[in-house]
Parts: C-alpha cells; structure tokens; sequence
C-alpha cells in the first residue's frame, strides 16, 4: 500500500528499520503483554535496560520477516511506525507463517537462561496471545490487520497517533476492507472504539490477569 503522509520502509533500509523498531519497542515496553511476559526474567535479575532490548529485537524480528511484503510504514517525521498487512500484499505468504519466523529470529537475541523462562512463559500466555483470529471471520476476504504501531514517546499529545492511523483506515474505507486488531487495556480499547473498531471477543488464560480483546473495523 502507498498511502499519503506516510512511507513505506524497504527491506535493504536496515538502519531506518533499527531506528523504527527501537523507538516502537520503547512503546511496546509498556504494553501489558510484554511487560506481562517480561516479568519471567525477574528471577534472573534482569534489569529494564535489557527488557527493553528484548523488546526492541522483537519488533525488528517482525521488521525483518515483514518488511519484504511492504507491510513497515513510518510518518514522513519519523514520529511514529506501524507494522500493518494487507492480506493480499503477502502473496503465498501467511501472517502465521511470517510469525513464526520471527519468533526464531527472536530466539537467538535471548540468552539460553532467558529462553528457559520466556518460553514457557509465552507457551503458558498463549490462550491470550492469538494474532491468527481474523483468518477465521474473514474467509476468503481481503483485509488489514495491525501487528504493531508506537509513537515515539516524545511525540505523544502531539497528534502523531492520528495521522499514523487514519491513513489506513481511509485506505479500507475506499477499498471496502475490515480492519483488526488487538490489544489489552481499557485505556487502548477505548482509543480504538474512538477509530471506530468494535471488540468482538475477549481472550484470557489461567494464572494471567490480562484480557486480549479482539477488535473489528468494518469499512464506512
């Protein structure tokens, strides 16, 4: 997708790319799946510094495997990126797939003592962790699901949000295409309402207090 006020990322841009996903991985330091998640290196003294490496490697890891599919958009400013794909941009590709790529990729950034927290972890999490919902309400259906989007942490208040957002909505407003997403507080669940996404399920699972909720856009 071309889409105006914002540029697309080419795979080969690998410092632009480091630089998008250290300053999303900063965001996604706060989000509660990962600091959830996180909370498992605690026992091996990990301190935030190290959290927020993790972080940033898992947002390049989705970079790396994304980015060939044009699916890495950044504000002409810089002040903030989304990692967004139109299904029918992956060609033989799959969300799926591309996921699990990552999640190798991501392995050999942890330590073999990290691995042995984190996986379980991530195992123990994974009823509230599913990105693959929309396969099952789309079909055959084109459409655009949102892996990630951060603002930088400067620009907040400074409506850098909006106009990373709105673009791809008026993108799936004109080509008629449902929108979806997740996320895991009130607070987000109520930004996204305000775009006009609706929650059309909620996840959780046992020993976790964290709910996923599962948020549809249809096209206006």
């Amino acid at each position: 997708m071309q889409l105006p006020g914002l540029v697309t990322v080419p795979h080969d841009q690998a410092a632009l790319l480091d630089e998008l996903a250290a300053m999303v991985g900063t965001c996604f330091l706060e989000e509660m799946w990962y600091a959830t998640w996180l909370e498992a290196l605690d026992d091996l003294g990990a301190d935030r510094s190290r959290k927020l490496a993790i972080t940033q490697a898992v947002i390049r890891a989705d970079y790396e495997v994304t980015s060939p599919y044009g699916c890495v958009y950044t504000l002409d400013d810089r002040a903030g990126a989304a990692n967004v794909y139109l299904r029918s941009e992956l060609g033989g590709a799959s969300w799926p797939a591309l996921e699990e790529q990552s999640a190798r990729r991501l392995e050999s950034v942890l330590t073999a003592d990290e691995q042995e927290v984190l996986v379980p972890r991530a195992e123990a999490m994974e009823p509230l962790s599913d990105t693959n919902w929309p396969l099952a309400l789309a079909g055959d259906d084109d459409y655009l699901y949102f892996i990630s989007a951060g603002v930088d942490p400067a620009r907040r208040g400074s409506g850098a949000f909006g106009r990373l957002f709105k673009p791809f909505l008026a993108y799936a407003d004109e080509h008629g295409l449902r929108c979806y997403l997740d996320c895991y507080t009130d607070r987000l669940e109520g930004i996204y309402g305000h775009y006009g996404f609706e929650t059309v399920e909620r996840k959780t699972a046992p020993g976790f207090d964290l709910v996923e909720r599962c948020m549809v856009r249809s096209p206006r």
